[in-house]
Parts: C-alpha cells; structure tokens; sequence
C-alpha cells in the first residue's frame, strides 16, 4: 500500500502472535470480503478490521491513511464504471448518461472491498517479520524453497521503492521536472521512464540472490534445522477462533438480514 508497508517489530498481541494464526485470520478475512458486495457486510468487516487493528497491534487508521486517499480514485473509477454497465433503476443523470442504482451499490461495495484486505494486508506485514512468514509457512507444508521466496518478496520491496526513490532523484538532478511535479499525467511520464531501468535492476539483483541461494544449498533436499521457532499458543488459538466467529456472524448477517439501499428498503 506505501512504503511503511514494512515490518515495524513490537511487543503487542499482534507482533508476538504465530504468523500461522495470523494467516489464517487474512484467509477469514479474504473469505468474506471476496463472497460478498453488500456494503453494510463489508463496513462492518472493515470496521472490525480497523478495530482488531488498533487493540490488538496499537496500528492506528492515522498510519495508513496517506495509501487509502490513494485507492480512492481508483474505487471512483470503478463506481462510475460500473454504474454505466450495470443495468436496472437510474440513480442519477449526468449530462444524458443515467447512472444506474445497482452499478453504484456494486462500485462501492468492491471498494470497501478492496479497503478491508488492503487494512487487513497491512497490518500482518507490519506486524509480521518475513523470516516468520517462511517459517509458518515451511510448518505447515510448503517447501521451504518457496516458503522463503514468499519472506522474500516482503523483502523486496522495500529495496524496489528505494531503487525507485533513488531513480527519481536521478531524474530531478539531471533537470527532469516531471519527477517532482503535482500533475499526473506528467509525474507518470516520469514514472514510465523510470520503470526499465528499475526492472532492469531488479533482474539483476533477482539473480544474483538465486545464485547466491544456490551457492548456499537452499535445493538441497534433507531436513532443515532453524535457529529461531515458534510454537502454537493458547493466545493464537483464541485469535482463530475469534476471526472465525466473526466471519460466520458477517456471514450469517449477509444471508439473513436484508440488504440495505434496495427498492423498497
């Protein structure tokens, strides 16, 4: 979502939980925000989101504000899109073009959508080391190759925003005006150019580090010892079973209440 979307380490519930728990509350999450898009579900479960955040984790909706304002164009784009193909009752009439009722609600609700995961995403990478990722995953199944390219990726953005940052400097020093400026259209000239060399690096970098791996014997198959572990806590028990009762009570409230904003309600 930004460049904070990195691992901060802390000593709350959150931080000290089994990222085993915490993967499967994003999957609970994921479940329910990816089977619906009435909007009084997905308020509530961002609401709950927000919420668990800030008790569990100390992550305040202050933090992450800068990169929600940003998926707002994006979840106007969508409403607006949507209203036009979507068909039934017209909600409003602009300059002769009818903005349907349904393609409204749709728009909206694949927003909220797309703002409860992004939370949700957020705060398990904050909360989470990349190093705990892999472990988590290895428990429970996956090869450990790519379990650790998994923590890898969470690694690797950081140095692809910096490289990012560093090309756009570049840019302005050589006397580039776009790289700094407030118009869109040509802050993303800028961002076209500088999307090549950046890539450009990255492969190199990519395979360095898988050289690197395989110098290192990470194929090698054999069973592996870690010098750190993590156990299974009563506290990440409570946690599942908590995002559990909570999505089934979302869910419960999708099939049996009505929907809002429909004809007649």
């Amino acid at each position: 979502m930004s460049g904070t979307m990195l691992y901060q380490p802390g000593k709350t519930f959150l931080h000290r939980a089994d990222a085993r728990a915490k993967i499967a509350a994003i999957i609970v999450v994921l479940v329910v925000a990816l089977t619906t898009t009435r909007i009084d579900v997905l308020v509530a479960l961002t609401a709950v989101v927000v919420i668990g955040l800030a008790v569990l984790a100390r992550i305040t909706p202050a933090s992450y504000a800068k990169a929600l304002l940003l998926v707002i164009p994006l979840v106007l784009l969508l409403t607006l899109l949507q209203s036009l193909v979507q068909g039934g009752p017209a909600l409003a009439t602009i300059g002769g073009v009818s903005l349907s009722r349904a393609g409204v609600l749709l728009g909206l609700g694949i927003g909220m959508r797309l703002f409860a995961m992004g939370i949700c995403f957020y705060g398990f990478s904050v909360t989470t080391s990349p190093s705990d990722i892999a472990l988590a995953l290895h428990k429970v199944g996956v090869p450990y190759k790519f379990a650790y390219l998994t923590s890898f990726a969470f690694r690797f953005l950081p140095l692809l925003q910096d490289e990012a940052r560093t090309l756009l400097t570049a840019m302005a020093v050589r006397g580039s005006a776009e790289s700094s400026s407030r118009h869109p259209l040509r802050r993303g000239r800028a961002i076209v150019r500088m999307l090549f060399p950046m890539l450009a690096g990255s492969m190199k970098r990519s395979s360095d580090i898988a050289l690197s791996m395989e110098l290192r014997g990470y194929s090698l198959p054999g069973p592996r010892t870690f010098y750190r572990t993590t156990s299974f806590r009563t506290g990440d028990a409570l946690l599942v079973v908590g995002v559990i009762l909570l999505g089934a009570a979302l869910l419960v409230m999708q099939w049996q209440l009505p929907a809002p904003f429909t004809e007649g309600a």
